[in-house]
């Protein structure tokens, strides 16, 4: 037997074994359809390919997802921009809900008061919750920059847009974990279906999984309207905190 090559280590004077690389070529310029090799080395081979491509094809899932996401976001923006710009808004109208504690409510219910509005679902798993926070720092930052009567002239609204799942008493247990001013609003399926369609919320249930679960695709906007209940300004989900308290000052006049 012909001894293997050794690499002897000058100061230390250890002889180690000589260990050559694998060609790159050999590793990654390979038939996808050849047949199985027989012996373990060439198997083990196909390791590094493998992780690689899965690697590869996990990136592309995800900027898939993310750039999607942008889209549609970007699609939204736009077709909001084009409603407000040309005349008068076609955004908003007569409606009716109810609250937290059963009562009736419309849109004189909050006359005098400026709202933001957003449309959400409390079995929302990660958006929902985040353009909540979003809310709450909204009112925070307004009432430490303006005042606190600054603050009480704006109430943020939730409206639900899953009202089979989202009762009164869902709500009362969702509600406790965002900011107390936010107030949450539910009603019929036919009550829910008239206000998004007033404002232009898109809609799309999921479907069900084997539990009975399931997730509702919607619009991710923030709606803004005036004292006397008028549609205002809409603000997307790439807006911060501070830029949304900015535009709402101008418009309170603050």
């Amino acid at each position: 037997m012909i001894p293997a090559p050794r690499l002897l280590l000058r100061r230390s004077g250890i002889l180690l074994p000589l260990v050559r690389p694998y060609p790159l070529t050999s590793v990654i310029c390979r038939r996808p359809f050849s047949s199985a090799p027989s012996d373990g080395v060439r198997q083990s081979r196909r390791g590094p390919v493998t992780w690689i491509g899965l690697t590869l094809t996990a990136v592309a899932s995800f900027s898939a997802v993310g750039y999607y996401k942008i889209e549609q976001e970007k699609k939204a923006e736009k077709k909001m921009r084009e409603v407000t710009t040309t005349g008068k808004p076609a955004v908003g109208g007569p409606w009716t809900l109810v609250d937290r504690s059963g009562r009736l409510v419309n849109e004189t219910s909050y006359a005098g008061k400026y709202t933001l509005l957003y449309f959400g679902f409390a079995h929302c798993p990660d958006i929902c919750p985040s353009e909540l926070v979003k809310v709450a720092q909204v009112m925070d930052r307004l009432e430490a920059e303006c005042g606190r009567e600054a603050a009480d002239r704006v109430v943020p609204l939730f409206v639900s847009v899953d009202p089979a799942r989202d009762s009164i008493q869902k709500l009362k247990e969702y509600g406790r974990d965002f900011h107390p001013r936010i107030e949450f609003l539910t009603g019929t399926p036919e009550q829910v279906r008239k206000m998004t369609k007033l404002y232009r919320v898109y809609i799309s249930k999921a479907d069900e999984t084997e539990d009975g679960d399931y997730l509702v695709d919607h619009s991710i906007v923030i709606y803004f309207n005036n004292s006397d209940g008028s549609f205002q300004d809409f603000f997307s989900q790439s807006m911060r905190a501070s830029d949304i308290v900015a535009k709402m000052k101008a418009v309170m006049r603050l």
